[in-house]
């Protein structure tokens, strides 16, 4: 019988109260996504590289802005998929590059401690990636200390995750974050909110300030936090919604299949 991907198809059960999601509408002039596929992934790294970037971590930053050189810190929200994250980690890895992965427990999508995703997390680690919290703070009503927590929770099924780093769903303003009551935030955020570096997004399947390539810090070689979400590089479509749509059949077909594994008597 043909093996299917049991990790696209388990949802997390929810922590706590949450809000309920609003619609999505899809803009009828919404942009293509020119430019998103692994191709395009590889080459933006490279771009980056070849222009004399060094690539680093959340912790390096301080020391890195007091030499005063190009570097960029490359963050990953995953809201959808960790199978679709290792494509990408994959790809960095093969460019000797590090990034942080932030997973959450909320994700409507994936279990985070499934056998199959705790694999996938396992194999980010291995390839040196970080691995660190994405944070639902709408499930606690907007009580970020409560929210926080949750670090302690995953840290206790993946010690090495990186416990003093944590980054937000649908963030409000960098002015309404309690940045300097949680070190955690501060950490993501700060350098940001400083404007010590220039922050660009692919949130949405769209750049959200323009291709970094195109950015005036990039042009001044200043440093940049840049987030990438994987589903965006890793499915065909040329909109946004087309790609989410592609994967959603995917993910229950794969479901499908491991139903009918798992519960035989059902399908007979």
């Amino acid at each position: 019988m043909q093996k299917f991907s049991l990790d696209e198809g388990v949802a997390s059960a929810p922590l706590a109260r949450r809000q309920e999601p609003r619609p999505y509408i899809e803009s009828e002039q919404a942009p293509a996504l020119a430019g998103f596929s692994e191709k395009d992934y590889r080459e933006l790294l490279s771009a980056f590289s070849s222009a004399g970037y060094a690539f680093c971590n959340f912790e390096e930053i301080h020391q890195r802005l007091r030499e005063r050189q190009p570097f960029v810190v490359l963050r990953h929200d995953i809201d959808i998929s960790l199978h679709l994250a290792l494509k990408i980690a994959r790809i960095e890895h093969e460019q000797g590059i590090q990034a942080t992965y932030f997973v959450t427990l909320h994700s409507p999508f994936y279990n985070t401690l499934s056998r199959p995703n705790a694999e996938h997390i396992a194999q980010l680690h291995l390839w040196g990636h970080q691995i660190a919290l994405h944070v639902d703070q709408t499930a606690y009503e907007g009580d970020f200390a409560q929210a926080l927590l949750e670090i302690k929770t995953l840290a206790q099924f993946y010690p090495y995750i990186n416990t003093q780093l944590a980054s937000l769903h649908s963030p409000i303003n960098l002015e309404q974050m309690p940045l300097a009551a949680f070190k955690e935030l501060h950490n993501v955020y700060g350098s940001i909110f400083n404007k010590d570096m220039t922050y660009l997004s692919d949130s949405t399947g769209r750049w959200r300030f323009g291709h970094p390539l195109d950015s005036e810090a990039f042009k001044a070689r200043k440093p940049i936090q840049l987030l990438t979400h994987p589903i965006w590089w890793t499915q065909d479509g040329e909109m946004a919604r087309q790609k989410l749509k592609g994967w959603l059949y995917k993910d229950y077909l794969n479901t499908l299949a491991a139903a009918r594994e798992f519960l035989p008597k059902l399908f007979a």
